[in-house]
C-alpha cells in the first residue's frame, strides 16, 4: 500500500500545487459498505439509514484519527470491475476513489484546511483533481456529472 500511496501522492503533486514529497502517509482501512456507513454516521446514528447502508459513501477522510489521519474506505473487492484485476487495489476507479481521499490529506498536510470557512471546501479539488486522474488513465468516469456534483458537495 505504501508504494500506491506514493505514486498517488507525486501525481497530486504534479496535478496541483502540492508539495507532497515528504508527506507522511496517512492509515488506509478497508470496510464494507455497512462498515464505513458506520464510520460516518458515529456520534450521529439517528441519520443512519434504516438499512444500515448509504450508497453515497465510498470513503472518508478523519483527519484526526491517527498521528497523520486515516482514510476509511471501501474494501477494493466491492468496487465496480475488481473481478478484471488479479488485485482489485489495481482497478483505476478504486484508485480514484482513494486518491481524492489523499487530496484532502495534501490540503490537510499542507494547511490549506485552516484557512477554510467550511471543510467542504475542498470537494471542488478533490472531485476535480479525480476526473483528470480517471481521464489520464482513460477510464470511462463513473460519474458523468461529476462537476454538478463537486459543486453541490463543496457548497457549505
Amino acid at each position: 500500500m505504501d508504494a500506491l500511496i506514493d505514486a498517488l501522492l507525486a501525481w497530486v503533486a504534479g496535478n496541483s500545487d502540492y508539495d507532497t514529497t515528504a508527506m507522511p502517509h496517512p492509515a488506509v482501512v478497508e470496510l464494507s459498505p455497512q462498515e464505513l456507513t458506520l464510520e460516518f454516521y458515529n456520534g450521529i446514528a439517528s441519520l443512519m439509514p434504516e438499512d444500515g447502508v448509504d450508497e453515497r459513501l465510498n470513503a472518508l477522510f478523519a483527519v484526526t484519527d491517527g498521528p497523520n489521519g486515516t482514510i476509511y474506505i471501501l474494501d477494493a473487492a466491492t468496487i465496480e470491475g475488481a473481478a478484471h484485476y488479479d488485485d482489485p487495489h489495481q482497478n483505476p476507479l478504486w484508485r480514484e476513489i482513494l486518491l481524492h481521499e489523499l487530496v484532502h490529506h495534501a490540503q490537510a498536510q499542507s494547511g490549506a484546511t485552516a484557512h477554510w470557512e467550511c471543510r467542504r471546501f475542498g470537494e471542488m479539488e478533490a472531485y476535480t483533481l479525480g476526473g483528470r486522474y480517471l481521464k489520464q488513465k482513460r477510464i470511462d468516469d463513473p460519474m458523468p456529472n461529476r462537476m454538478f456534483w463537486a459543486h453541490a458537495y463543496s457548497t457549505c
